[in-house]
C-alpha cells in the first residue's frame, strides 16, 4: 500500500499518526510513503519499517505517483491536501482521501483528519500524538554547539521561533517577540534560544543583534538537529508554524500563537503541556486548512489578529505555571 504525505513541515508532521496507526493494523505490510524533501528527514529515522520515495516537486510527486502504479498496490491513502488529489493517479482499486471520507470535516483538526482517512478503509487508531525522530549524530552536534555558547545547563532554556515559511500574517510582530525575550533574559532564569530555518535567520539576528543574551540557532541546523535541540528545552514558544509542531512532536511544551488560522485545526495538543493564545476577531479565522487559493490574497494592511496578542498574555502563560512540562520550572528573580 502507498500513502501520499506530499505537504509542509506542520502537515507531514501531522500524518505520523496515521503512518504509525497503519503499521499497528498491517504489521506485515509493504508501506511506501511519497513525501517532499522536508517530509524526507521527517521520516527519515522513523521506526516503522517503511519505504520513503522523496519527491522533488509537485511534478516530480505526479511522475512518481505514476510510476508506482506498476507496483500494483490494493490501497492508496492521500494524507495531505495535495496528496489527496494525486492518488486518484496510482490506480489502486481502493483509495481513501480527504475528497473521499465524508463532507463537514472542516472542524476537525488535521490530525484527526487524517485518522478518519485510516478509518474509513476500516483500520483502527491507536494514537493521536505525533512523532519525530532524531539520530545520536544530531544530539552530539546540538551538544557541541550548547557548549561553544556556553549554555549553563543548570538553567531553563525556552526556544523560540519568531517566523514562519509561509502566510507571512500568521506571525506575531517582531519587536513583541523582543520585549518578550528582554523580559525573560532581565526578569527570570531562562535562557533563550532562537530556532528556525535560513528563510527566519535575518529576523533571529535582528533580535540576537540587540538583546545580547540571546543564543542564535536560527539557520544553522538541520531539522533533526533542531530537534535535538528542542529537546533539550523546557518550553518553546511560537507562531503557527512548523517549528510549533516539530516541538509538540518532541515532548517539549508549547505556547502557540494563532491569529489567521484556527488552533481547532492546527493545535491538536493537550494541556498543560499545550497552551495557546488565539484572538478571534469578526474576521477569524481568515485561513482554513482546505480552502481555496483566494485564502492567500491580503486582505488586511496588517494581521491585527497577532497584533492583539500582548506580551504580558505570553508571559502570563510562563510564568503562572499554566505550561507544565519536563523540568518546568520558572522563577522570577
Amino acid at each position: 500500500m502507498a500513502a501520499i504525505c506530499f505537504g509542509p513541515l506542520g502537515d507531514t508532521l501531522f500524518t505520523t499518526p496515521a503512518i504509525r496507526a497503519l503499521r499497528f493494523n498491517l504489521p506485515q505490510a509493504y508501506i511506501v510513503v511519497l513525501v517532499n524533501q522536508l517530509g524526507l528527514e521527517v521520516y527519515r529515522n522513523n521506526p516503522h519499517r517503511i519505504e520513503i520515495i522523496g519527491c522533488l516537486d509537485q511534478w516530480d510527486l505526479l511522475k512518481k505517483t505514476v510510476e508506482i502504479r506498476k507496483c500494483g498496490f490494493d490501497l492508496v491513502l492521500g494524507l495531505s491536501q495535495i496528496g489527496s488529489f494525486f492518488t486518484r493517479f496510482c490506480g489502486a482499486p481502493v483509495r481513501s482521501d480527504f475528497f473521499t471520507i465524508a463532507e463537514n470535516k472542516s472542524n476537525l483538526s488535521v490530525v484527526k483528519l487524517c485518522l478518519e482517512v485510516i478509518t474509513e478503509v476500516g483500520l483502527a487508531v491507536n494514537t493521536y500524538e505525533t512523532e519525530f525522530w532524531h539520530g545520536k549524530q544530531e544530539e552530539r552536534i546540538v551538544e557541541h554547539f550548547l557548549k561553544k555558547a556556553a549554555v549553563d545547563l543548570g538553567k531553563p532554556m525556552v526556544a523560540i521561533h519568531c517566523g514562519g515559511r509561509y502566510f507571512i500574517r500568521k506571525r506575531w510582530p517582531l519587536l513583541k517577540f523582543s520585549a518578550l525575550i528582554k523580559i525573560l533574559l532581565e526578569e527570570t532564569r531562562y535562557q533563550v534560544v532562537l530556532i528556525g530555518g535560513k528563510e527566519d535567520r535575518e529576523d533571529s539576528e535582528a533580535i540576537a543583534s540587540v538583546l545580547p543574551g540571546v543564543i542564535n540557532a536560527a539557520g544553522g541546523f538541520s531539522l533533526g538537529e533542531t530537534a535535538a535541540l528542542l529537546k533539550r528545552c523546557q518550553l518553546l514558544i511560537a507562531n503557527d508554524s512548523g517549528p510549533l509542531h516539530l516541538g509538540a512532536a518532541v515532548g517539549v511544551p508549547t505556547i502557540g500563537l494563532f491569529g489567521p488560522t484556527t488552533p481547532e485545526q492546527f493545535f491538536p495538543y493537550r494541556p498543560p503541556r499545550h497552551r495557546y493564545i488565539y484572538k478571534k476577531l469578526s474576521c477569524s479565522p481568515c485561513y482554513r486548512f482546505g480552502g481555496g487559493l483566494w485564502q492567500y490574497l491580503p486582505r488586511c494592511s496588517k494581521a491585527y489578529c497577532m497584533e492583539a496578542i500582548e506580551v504580558e498574555e505570553v508571559l502570563e502563560l510562563i510564568l503562572n505555571g499554566s505550561v507544565a512540562g519536563r523540568n518546568s520550572l520558572v522563577e522570577v528573580t
